[in-house]
């Protein structure tokens, strides 16, 4: 079975309470945090969506320290969830995908990087699969 990408549209369901997280669950318990891809600005785009959910009384201050704790010590903490690297020669050669999908910014660079990922896979590999939820 393949690895699965992980876009913050789908890995805040990991970390609060909202339709999907049930799935997403069940996907993190069945195939584990080594077979988890995602990057930094992953990472960040998750933390601020807990953060705009306290600041919007969505959330209690309780909510969000489990939330962004468990965030935390699965995505950079843990050394089991791979983290792709987004370098400047990245988002450079995202302006590509940019171009031809419409895309923004950050959805080209994360995706560009996944890209560059699976080119380097070994032959035979099976490429990951995106999860996302926007």
């Amino acid at each position: 079975m393949p690895s699965l990408f992980w876009d913050a549209s789908a890995l805040v369901k990991r970390y609060a309470l909202e339709v999907g997280q049930q799935t997403v669950n069940v996907l993190f318990n069945t195939l584990g945090l080594d077979r988890m891809l995602t990057t930094a600005w992953g990472y960040t785009e998750t933390y601020s969506v807990l953060l705009r959910r306290l600041n919007a009384g969505i959330i209690d201050w309780a909510t969000f320290t489990a939330s962004v704790t468990a965030l935390q010590t699965e995505v950079v903490d843990s050394s089991d969830i791979g983290l792709l690297s987004i370098s400047d020669l990245t988002i450079f050669a995202s302006v590509a995908l940019i171009r031809r999908h419409n895309l923004n910014a950050t959805d080209a660079a994360l995706l560009t990087a996944l890209l560059d990922h699976i080119a380097d896979l070994p032959r035979g590999s099976s490429p990951p699969v995106v999860v996302a939820a926007d």
